[in-house]
């Protein structure tokens, strides 16, 4: 009785693994989603809103870096909750904000940090 129960799960194993995926494949690029021009541009809108001034550095990268920097410092509060995996942990970052800001002194004044930029 105990052989057959192992052999029938161990059928039902082999079974169960070999399922094929019967979805269609899907040419490069297709089907992949990526948020929608509306939520960028509601994005924008909450950027240009924010008084604060990004770093001089970002001008020279990527056109949505500016924006990037002051969606950053918006939301300070929730970057902060997120955790970082590029690998900048051996620069002292604990979460993604420190990629964007190193530090908000009691004055306000923002210090940057370049690794959101690169």
């Amino acid at each position: 009785m105990k052989k057959a129960l192992w052999g029938f799960l161990g059928i039902c194993l082999l079974v169960g693994c070999t399922g094929q995926d019967d979805s269609p494949v899907r040419p490069s690029g297709e089907g992949v989603r990526g948020p929608s021009q509306e939520s960028l541009a509601a994005l924008s809108e909450v950027a240009e809103k924010v008084e604060v001034d990004p770093p001089d550095f970002v001008d020279e990268g990527l056109p949505k870096a500016r924006e990037t920097y002051k969606l950053a410092y918006a939301h300070r509060d929730v970057l902060k909750y997120m955790p970082c995996f590029c690998g900048c942990g051996d620069n002292g970052h604990g979460h993604n904000l420190h990629c964007f800001i190193q530090d908000v002194k009691p004055n306000g004044e923002v210090v940057w940090d370049r690794m959101g930029h690169t």
